[in-house]
């Protein structure tokens, strides 16, 4: 006991204490989070070479750390205050407004304290992020000027922007009329209208633009006109690809240049030129065409007699060594050297482009086909029609595609050809088995595998197939028939059958959520069929024929269609349960589409004949409310917007169903009737 109340014990504790309130200091120091999330506030889009902001941005608060997400929304304000979505993207929270910006408006966005991170750490002081939109676009100097038929001309009209515009929506509306050709090229802000030489003897052409300019935000301007004038003698030029004035091309398009006869080969060296220069190869090459099977070896005398020739090598092309430039005009040149086989000539060529700019995804965007650059490929636009830009670069029409859940990638038909690219173009790769000719290709909802309908060598069905896009699995035939059928490189134009629904080499097929069981359209027959996806029972065809691309409703777990039970004297809505189960909704007479919470859009049609959307929720599917009323226009391939306020669709003229009136949309509500577009077909709306 005196040994415990000496000094000695007390000097012996000292140390052993000491290095208690170390570890206890260390332990706070090294395993207690006690530091507050920081964070730093950025714009989406703002305008290059400016301080403003694009009416499209989103406001994205980046932070350092994991926070508890409502604490961050509940510290955001913005004034003048609009409605914002949030969203989520690891440490980001993006909040987008729920409506373009007002032009030439400042804001003010405020966090204010009290951002909590996971461990509770409160952050203490507030930020606040000041800007200002853009206003509306102004033109800095105009110069008109038109030019005569047949003849060189030497003036221009020139418009000068104070920024960049959108090259499609100010080269707008053509229509074609006798007189004064002349084309439009763009540098920059920059629009020349330049009038030319005729580019082919003895036809001229006048294009006329009608629809007001809009800037690449999709603010308004005005309209302006442009003219060519193309004519036809010797070796005659049938199109041009891309065509003549058209804006938005795809980077990666070819050049090329048809004719309606075979080009002798050693003509062409070095015909095709493009100003800026680029380099590339030229080539005469014969289109693809799946019109046609192969001929078996061991066909008779006869088959071979019977067989269809092969067309010519009637194509010019150049094909750029890489990308070209985005948002830039090319004056395409051909020389007057190339002639056909018998030695004709053809006429010298000139004409212009304008690139668009490739996406990185195609989320929230608008997606259809169109001809405009002169054979029908897939395009994009925003969801106000502005910035629409060509995806796909094919020679012949793009029969079907389809776009991943997550917007960045895209697979395609075309000839026969089934193909799958990122959605910027990158990456391209051939899916379709050589000796083959697949057609209608859809992801599966996993997004690992494409189906296609399949025709051999032969022209012979071989059913539809499952194609994985991962390594590690073979392709797998899910139906044995039903693909179908060959031709696809003679549809024409925008692609309309004057129908309301799709073609046949078109995706029509939908997915239950889990992906064993498919509802598929057959292209063979139009016949309705349930597959199971996993192999354990048969397809079964039911007692319908199909007249729509299906869809799944995870509302109520079943399959929609438009179908008919008496070979189609009349059409109807059904649902279809994963069992087979057949019911009749409603009358109906296209396409349908649902919305994120079960609402559904479908066509109707009029006692006049003509098609309309109509717009239901499920419980009142058989009393729909038709939207449309129109009856110059039919109206098919209705889609939802990604929030089912809006439904954009396709229009074509009930006495002409194979011109395409455009792309439109409407509110839920039958409010708000908008073109975005002038031509295109079979829009998607994709989330």
């Amino acid at each position: 006991m005196g040994w415990l109340s000496s000094g000695r014990f007390i000097r012996a504790l000292a140390p052993i204490a000491g290095l208690a309130l170390v570890a206890v200091v260390l332990y706070n120091a090294t395993a207690v989070d006690r530091v507050p999330p920081t964070y730093q506030i950025k714009l989406s889009a703002t305008v290059p070479g400016s301080n403003l902001a694009s009416t499209l941005t989103s406001i994205d608060i980046v932070f350092s750390e994991k926070v508890r997400p409502q604490t961050a929304e509940a510290a955001f304000s913005i004034s003048p205050d609009i409605a914002v979505s949030p969203h989520w993207q690891g440490l980001t929270l993006i909040l987008t407004p729920s409506a373009k910006l007002p032009l030439s408006t400042t804001f003010k966005v405020h966090i204010a304290p009290g951002v909590q991170d996971q461990a509770g750490n409160s952050q203490g002081k507030s930020q606040d992020l000041t800007f200002t939109t853009i206003g509306a676009p102004g033109v800095l100097s105009v110069v008109p000027a038109k030019g005569a038929s047949s003849v060189p001309v030497d003036t221009a009209i020139q418009v000068t922007f104070d920024r960049y515009m959108d090259p499609q929506k100010v080269v707008a509306g053509l229509t074609i009329v006798p007189d004064a050709p002349f084309t439009a090229t763009w540098n920059g802000p920059t629009l020349s209208i330049v009038p030319n030489n005729p580019l082919s003897y003895s036809t001229t052409y006048t294009i006329k633009l009608g629809d007001p300019a809009v800037d690449t935000d999709g603010t308004p301007l005005s309209p302006y006109v442009t003219t060519f004038t193309t004519v036809g003698m010797g070796l005659r030029v049938t199109a041009l690809i891309p065509a003549a004035s058209v804006a938005g091309v795809s980077v990666r398009s070819p050049i090329a240049v048809i004719f309606d006869g075979p080009i002798d080969p050693s003509s062409v060296a070095d015909a095709i030129h493009l100003t800026p220069p680029v380099s590339g190869q030229v080539e005469v090459v014969t289109l693809p065409d799946d019109r046609h099977p192969s001929v078996p070896a061991s066909a008779s005398p006869t088959q071979l007699a019977a067989a269809p020739a092969a067309p010519g090598n009637n194509v010019l092309v150049f094909t750029p060594d890489s990308p070209l430039a985005p948002h830039t005009t090319y004056v395409a040149s051909m020389s007057a050297d190339v002639r056909r086989t018998d030695g004709e000539a053809a006429t010298a060529e000139s004409w212009t482009f304008t690139t668009g700019e490739p996406s990185t995804s195609a989320q929230n965007q608008i997606v259809y086909l169109s001809d405009r650059g002169g054979v029908a490929n897939v395009w994009l636009m925003n969801p106000d029609g502005s910035n629409q830009r060509e995806v796909t670069a094919e020679l012949v029409p793009v029969s079907g595609f389809d776009v991943s859940g997550d917007g960045n990638t895209i697979a395609y038909a075309a000839g026969g050809v089934v193909k799958l690219m990122a959605i910027d173009g990158n990456n391209a790769h051939v899916l379709t088995a050589a000796g083959a000719f697949d057609y209608a290709p859809e992801f599966t909802p996993d997004g690992t595998a494409i189906v296609v309908g399949r025709r051999d060598a032969t022209g012979a069905d071989q059913g539809y197939w499952r194609i994985p896009i991962i390594s590690g699995a073979d392709p797998k035939q899910v139906s044995p028939d039903g693909a179908p059928g060959l031709g696809s490189v003679a549809l024409h134009g925008d692609e309309l059958t004057g129908s309301p629904a799709e073609p046949s080499w078109a995706p029509r097929a939908a997915f239950s959520a889990d992906g064993n069981t498919m509802l598929l359209v057959r292209g063979a027959d139009n016949a309705v069929e349930l597959v199971d996806m996993t192999g354990v029972n048969p397809p079964v065809v039911l007692a319908l024929t199909g007249n729509s691309r299906p869809i799944w409703d995870s509302q109520d777990n079943a399959f929609y269609v438009v179908a008919s039970t008496d070979q189609g004297a009349t059409w109807s809505c059904f649902r279809v349960a994963t069992g087979g189960v057949t019911t009749r909704m409603s009358a109906a007479a296209g396409d349908l589409t649902v919305s994120v919470n079960g609402n559904v859009a479908f066509t109707v049609r009029n006692a006049d004949g003509s098609t309309h959307v109509a717009f239901a929720s499920l419980g009142s599917l058989p009393t729909p409310s038709v939207l449309t009323t129109d009856p110059t226009w039919s109206d098919g391939s209705p889609s939802f917007s990604p929030d089912g306020s809006l439904i954009v669709f396709g229009r074509f003229g009930s006495q002409s169903p194979t011109a395409s009136g455009g792309i439109w949309i409407i509110g839920n509500n039958g409010s708000g009737l908008t073109q975005l577009a002038t031509d295109g077909a079979y829009p998607r709306w994709l989330p």
